[in-house]
């Protein structure tokens, strides 16, 4: 059944893409957006395969607006839109997992030069609830997550097709990635696979598109220095929290407007290693074994004053063995002059290690 649907949609979605009309202006000034998702849960650790009794089912309303090149960012990634979403999902686990709702801001890159013609990609962050987290006497059968209020991370590939002058619809695929950045236990983290459709309606004039030469990036190799930290916790699920935190120095060569390289290290410093190790060897309880150094590579996506980062990265040494030697980021950062915040998530492949909320500098800008 599922596999015929997704058939369907993807020959949709093929019609929709040759068919889609080049355009000089907006629909409007802004638009709203419902849209409808139909998908199933991830089940990337064993554990979660009793979660997935049933398909997910999904309703979202979308307000966005859309960019026309006043900002050189704006044209530098082909006029994206931008917005808030609010989704409601029955997670298909009635007695597990109850229903979620996230509510995240995002951007739409478009993935062609020409306006209003191909591909759209949409990356969003922010804040989720799931009704019925894990409990040790109620939901144990809940291995995914341990608390009611969530992190969310949200991408979707999508493309359109104009209806009327003031209306489109959409499909598209996507996942929602739920996690709490292991401050509660568990934390193997929900992903939904979703296939969507959307009616979307704008409102107001229609604004011409200011296609313009973009300036040059400043390509000046730089210096970044951050620290940053947060809570966790290690099982059993009712154990007490432990700290961890990061100071990272990284090499950042831009390499034009859009995007960025790097090439850093990292101290992590992880209070729970010495206690996990001296469960499993009574006695090494040494400060030193919470200490783990590690490289890493990047890549960034440089959107005026916001920076999406991606790391993968690897541990130089680590007395615990559980985590494997391997890690990754997802990182958010907002840039002021030579200062940035951040918030990033450390995971080991799919699952969250920790939230490290950090202020850095940056050595060699302008």
């Amino acid at each position: 059944m599922i596999k015929n649907i997704l058939a369907f949609l993807f020959f949709i979605l093929i019609t929709c893409l040759a068919q889609a009309s080049e355009t000089d202006s907006t629909f409007g000034k802004w638009s709203l957006q419902s849209r409808a998702d139909f998908g199933f849960i991830i089940a990337h650790r064993p554990a979660l395969v009793p979660l997935q009794e049933g398909h997910v089912k999904g309703f979202e309303i979308t307000a966005q607006r859309q960019t026309i090149g006043t900002s050189d960012w704006e044209n530098i990634f082909y006029y994206p839109s931008y917005g808030i979403t609010t989704a409601f999902f029955d997670l298909g686990s009635p007695d597990h997992l109850g229903y979620g709702i996230a509510i995240y801001p995002f951007i739409d890159f478009p993935l062609s030069k020409r306006f209003g013609k191909g591909l759209h990609f949409r990356y969003g962050m922010g804040l989720g609830y799931i009704e019925k987290p894990f409990n040790a006497v109620t939901n144990i059968k809940n291995a995914a997550i341990g608390s009611h209020l969530n992190g969310v991370i949200h991408f979707d590939l999508h493309a359109e097709k104009a209806i009327s002058k003031k209306s489109k619809l959409e499909l598209g695929a996507g996942i929602t990635h739920y996690s709490n950045g292991s401050y509660e236990l568990p934390n193997l983290g929900i992903n939904i696979a979703t296939v969507n459709l959307a009616y979307h309606h704008s409102f107001g004039d229609n604004l011409a598109i200011k296609k313009r030469e973009v300036p040059k990036s400043d390509n000046r190799l730089q210096v970044h220095i951050y620290a940053g930290g947060f809570l966790k916790k290690v099982y059993p699920p009712n154990g007490k929290r432990f700290f961890a935190g990061t100071l990272s120095g990284m090499l950042f060569k831009q390499v034009n407007p859009k995007s960025a390289w790097g090439l850093g290290t990292d101290l992590f410093y992880d209070k729970s290693l010495s206690y996990r190790i001296d469960k499993l060897e009574a006695g090494n309880t040494s400060s030193l074994n919470n200490f783990r150094p590690g490289i890493y590579g990047a890549y960034h996506l440089s959107i005026k004053h916001l920076g999406l980062m991606f790391n993968m990265g690897y541990y130089l040494y680590t007395k615990w063995k559980g985590d494997g030697n391997v890690y990754h980021r997802i990182c958010i950062r907002y840039y002021f002059d030579k200062t940035f915040l951040c918030v990033n998530l450390k995971t080991h492949y799919a699952k969250a290690d920790f939230i490290e909320m950090g202020v850095g500098v940056r050595i060699g800008k302008k």
